[in-house]
């Protein structure tokens, strides 16, 4: 968006304006881009907005002696896109690009270029008229970016040549997602072909041009083809999994396929062991809680819970508490659906539904095989519960994880799920409540301070100095770069075990909606740490 007020001030200080011409700001003033509103009126002309959007964005201006004569490989950027969007290449290293741009404000070309340019960005501003000339004289002959070589573990054979267009995008696809820590890529069926998006730190980004609509088809069955998946079956949802080598190092997919209207729709869930969970420590856990969880895995048996909404990093965090407790003198048992990595020395099970594998059945055979950790993937039901339960009172340590949206609400839950106030005290010892949060990006976060509004709607100091999003190459022009957890432990004391025992369930509901803060206010704390930000704790939390 940009601020009229500051934009106008550009263009008196310029003189851009005779002493006849004048402006009607409140005619501007409901625009997101009163840049454009002011040249479509003929106020302003192009070539004089592209000098004011400089000073604006303090950027500099390349003319077409700053353009290369020849061609660049654009860190390996869809050409097609670059030039559809006006974005053109003008010099490279091997640490950095720089683009020339027509439009800066355009944040979503941006944030795309930023996912295929696995490099530093500058900006320069071009006119539109001067990089449509460069793209004729440089890329007339090239249309579509060279795909990166991938290395496929397959165990299956391959009906299409390595040669093939649906290999290549494929190829390209995946190396994109892999170098800039996408946790999952989106393929969706539209009426006009593919639609690709890739989460990064938790939210979609799109990119900028589709692949073409005779490869559709193509690429599905190609992906289906490395997940050992019936390339006939259309109609009915499939899983399967696949792994690539890049860099050295083996990257599991899960695929998921899904009819609908317009098609089948496919999304890859990368699950690469570097990013995977180190130890708690690494996870961002505060000193108290870490010190206070740490000492609670020691215990030789009882219950420890995670709980959150899907995609809280309730499964990663047990998995830092599991390579704390993997020691040579414990045997760990998991069951998971699905396991997401693969650790030396546990011993994992994939839950399989079909095949009569669920939780409640494999927790009565796994208590056989003589266990001191178990790890349920999730309590689902009042029999796994129960069994759950049990166990973490017969001598093990039982993980597991709970979808409620407060460490407290995981209390509740157990009980609505039929287990008696005596059991739930006896073996559950803590409960984790968590929720990922974007961290605000060092390099453009700015200062800012909380306003009477937001301190009247989130109780905190006005005033006080928090720091806010701004957005820049480094961070797509979201204005955060990567994650951290926010948490609160719950030790079941005293006062919660006679509340679960002796008061009535409504009571109960009623003294954990009392009580339940914890998590919030460990939210504000990383707010006024600079750490994270109001709107994004919003966003997550509804509210805090």
């Amino acid at each position: 968006m940009v601020d009229l007020k500051r934009l106008l001030s550009i263009i008196k200080e310029e003189g851009l304006l005779n002493d006849t011409t004048t402006i009607d700001s409140s005619q501007f003033m409901e625009s997101d881009r009163p840049d454009r509103e002011l040249v479509a009126a003929g106020i302003i002309g192009d070539s004089d907005m592209l000098k004011l959007l400089a000073k604006y964005l303090d950027l500099p201006v390349a003319t077409v002696q700053d353009f290369p004569k020849h061609a660049l490989k654009a860190g390996g950027a869809n050409i097609s896109f670059l030039r559809q969007k006006r974005i053109l290449p003008i010099r490279e290293d091997d640490a950095s690009i720089t683009f020339a741009i027509s439009d800066p404000l355009d944040n979503m070309s941006l944030q795309s270029i930023k996912l295929l340019v696995n490099k530093d960005i500058n900006l320069e501003l071009a006119n539109p008229a001067d990089l449509d000339r460069a793209f004729d004289r440089l890329y007339n002959k090239i249309n579509q970016k060279l795909p990166a070589k991938l290395a496929f573990e397959e165990t299956n054979g391959d009906a299409i040549g390595r040669n093939s267009p649906a290999i290549q995008l494929f190829d390209q696809l995946v190396n994109t997602a892999v170098l800039n820590k996408a946790s999952d890529l989106h393929i969706e069926a539209s009426t006009s072909g593919l639609r690709l998006r890739y989460r990064v730190d938790g939210k979609l980004l799109e990119l900028g041009n589709a692949p073409p609509m005779y490869l559709r088809e193509m690429l599905i069955s190609r992906i289906k083809i490395l997940a050992n998946l019936n390339i006939a079956e259309k109609r009915l949802p499939q899983d399967g999994r696949t792994s690539v080598n890049i860099g050295g190092r083996s990257i599991d997919i899960r695929i998921s396929t899904i009819p609908t209207i317009n098609g089948e729709s496919v999304v890859l869930r990368f699950l690469d062991p570097e990013r995977g969970p180190k130890n708690l420590e690494a996870l961002g856990f505060t000193p108290q809680p870490l010190y206070a969880l740490r000492q609670l895995l020691r215990a030789p048996h009882g219950m420890i819970l995670t709980t959150g909404p899907t995609g809280s990093g309730k499964t990663t965090t047990l998995y830092a508490a599991l390579k704390e407790l993997n020691l040579i003198e414990q045997k760990i048992i998991t069951l998971e659906d699905p396991i997401e990595y693969r650790l030396e020395n546990i011993n994992q099970i994939q839950i399989n539904p079909k095949a009569g594998l669920n939780f409640a059945n494999l927790l009565r055979s796994v208590l056989r095989q003589d266990p001191d950790v178990i790890m349920v993937g999730e309590i689902r039901d009042e029999e796994t519960a129960r069994l759950a339960t049990q166990s973490a009172l017969t001598g093990h340590l039982v993980l597991s994880t709970l979808h409620t949206n407060s460490a407290l609400g995981a209390l509740n839950r157990l009980l609505d799920m039929g287990l008696e106030p005596f059991l739930i005290n006896a073996a559950v010892r803590a409960i984790i409540g968590q929720r990922l949060v974007r961290r605000l990006c060092p390099k453009c976060k700015s200062p800012g301070s909380v306003t009477i509004a937001e301190s009247k709607e989130f109780n905190l100091k006005v005033d006080s100095p928090i720091n806010r999003p701004n957005g820049c190459s480094s961070c797509y022009q979201t204005g955060y770069s990567g994650r951290i957890v926010v948490t609160e432990l719950l030790e079941l004391n005293e006062d919660i075990r006679k509340h679960i025992s002796n008061a009535s369930r409504q009571t109960y509901r009623d003294y954990s909606q009392e009580t339940d803060n914890t998590l919030v206010a460990s939210i504000k704390t990383n707010i006024l740490a600079g750490e994270t930000s109001i709107e994004e704790c919003v966003s997550i939390m509804g509210s805090i």
